[in-house]
């Protein structure tokens, strides 16, 4: 499909037929990638609700345990008795 758009103040108007060539539907975010002289545009995947959910729940996570913890040596033979 080959169509011609003319630039606005940095803006390209899509168009109907290739909104629905694409999948998209206004308000969706779409991808730019530039090779060279040539602009691929694709639908950003959404993300589900509970991959959501798993994301913000890592970034809240606050890790436990003091100073030995992380950057000490562990002495094996005293774990566990």
């Amino acid at each position: 499909m080959l169509i011609r758009k003319r630039i606005h103040a940095g803006h390209v108007y899509l168009g109907r037929e290739v909104m629905k060539a694409l999948g998209i539907k206004d308000g969706d975010e779409v991808e730019l990638e530039v090779r060279g002289s040539e602009v691929i545009v694709r639908p950003v995947k959404t993300i589900d609700k509970d991959t959501l959910d798993l994301i913000r729940m890592l970034k809240e996570v606050k890790a436990y345990g003091g100073y030995e913890d992380y950057f000490e040596e562990y002495d094996y033979e005293d774990v566990g008795g």
